[in-house]
């Protein structure tokens, strides 16, 4: 498996580094004075090991969203462990460290320095790589949606993940060469199809009724995630059917109180409401589906707009829901014509997650929680605030 060429996998994540390095106006920095970051790379596969001068890049996002992370670059010594000296960050900075081991991208977790800190692990898991598909499963499925006039804008995000301890790279298509994992298919009469990222002829490929995924999968609960949105016309009790092949084990339905929808389906329950930056959002929560168990219901007009659900706190629907929603609300509340969230935001999303599952975990304090929280949705809006100015400034032209 290691000595078979896969371009595209290769020629996504150049995009990918080249999208983060120059779109993002980021900057490879000088090792000087500063903090150190120490890590170590591991291999999970049993009986795998970590070559010695595997390249590690390190990556310090700035509190304040109009400043510039800086990007460093070591290699990890015989031991698989690695070092930053010199690391020009403060507190409230993040730092994640990314791998590529056999074309495959990895990442540690991200990491928010204290005040005062001049130290800092990170560690990250490497994995070997096989065409035998494990048991995949879609961990987390939030659709966002959203009545404009006579359009529905849906939103799906996934949170995918898979059993074992080996990286699954999917199969190679024998009409087109590429190596495919998950298949996605839309709805008839869907347009607009907008990925949140890379897209088609990038990391997916189009296939008839939708498309597939090119990204492997590495083993774990939520190891891959996929963010794509499309629109379909609206009449009042108009259906939307998914369809999986892969057991789902939870469905959270994001529905913004603007638009006036209401859904009804079997095995859909009111979940209370969302307040984001943007507005309300209605949740309604299903699940779990079975692989080929499809998730069915009708989107009829509520123009009371009443909502005698229960509050939000109050039920379990995973925190990756709220980091989804960072994103999403964005894209459920956006003008017909916008810019793509930035790919920078991605890093943003999942320190918002790690940073929710640390308070549910008791491992930060309330007020520390909302300062960073409030810090790092901060950045997102900033992100999102310097495309659309790029988009204005390209219509003007």
């Amino acid at each position: 498996m290691s000595g078979m060429r896969r371009p595209s996998r290769r020629s996504a994540f150049v995009w990918l580094a080249a999208l983060l390095l120059v779109a993002g106006g980021w900057t490879f920095a000088p090792q000087g004075e500063g903090i150190v970051v120490t890590g170590q790379v591991i291999n999970g596969t049993s009986g795998g090991a970590v070559p010695e001068g595997l390249p590690v890049t390190l990556q310090a996002f700035s509190e304040s969203a109009q400043e510039r992370a800086a990007v460093y670059t070591t290699t990890v010594a015989v031991d698989g462990s690695f070092r930053f000296d010199g690391v020009a960050a403060a507190e409230g900075d993040m730092l994640v460290a990314r791998a590529v081991y056999q074309d495959v991208v990895y990442t540690s977790d991200t990491v928010t320095l204290e005040p005062g800190q001049q130290e800092a692990s990170l560690h990250i898991a490497v994995y070997e790589t096989t065409e035998r598909r494990p048991d995949i499963r879609i961990a987390q499925l939030h659709m966002f949606l959203n009545r404009v006039d006579d359009r529905l804008r849906v939103g799906e995000y996934y949170l995918i993940g898979a059993a074992g301890d080996r990286t699954w790279v999917g199969r190679e298509d024998p009409d087109t060469g590429q190596w495919i994992t998950l298949a996605f298919r839309l709805p008839e009469r869907a347009q607009g199809l907008w990925f949140s990222g890379p897209g088609l002829g990038e990391r997916f490929v189009e296939w008839e009724g939708g498309f597939v995924d090119t990204q492997p999968i590495p083993p774990g609960l939520t190891t891959s995630e996929v963010f794509f949105s499309y629109e379909i016309p609206y009449r009042d009790g108009v259906r939307l059917t998914r369809d999986f092949d892969v057991p789902v084990d939870s469905v959270v339905l994001l529905i913004s109180e603007a638009g006036g929808v209401t859904p009804e389906g079997a095995g859909i329950s009111s979940a209370g409401t969302l307040e984001t930056s943007m507005g309300v959002a209605l949740s309604y929560t299903a699940g779990p589906l079975a692989a080929g168990q499809p998730l069915a219901f009708n989107l009829v007009d509520d123009e009371t707009a009443a909502w005698n659900g229960g509050g939000w706190k109050e039920i379990a629907l995973g925190l990756c829901v709220l980091a989804a929603a960072a994103g999403g609300a964005f894209w459920m509340w956006r003008s017909p014509v916008v810019p793509a969230l930035p790919a920078e935001a991605d890093a943003l999303v999942e320190a918002i997650a790690a940073l929710d599952a640390d308070l549910e975990a008791g491992q930060v304090e309330e007020d520390v929680h909302r300062r960073r929280r409030k810090a790092l949705k901060r950045q997102i809006h900033g992100l999102v605030g310097r495309g659309a100015e790029a988009q204005t400034a390209l219509g003007e032209q």
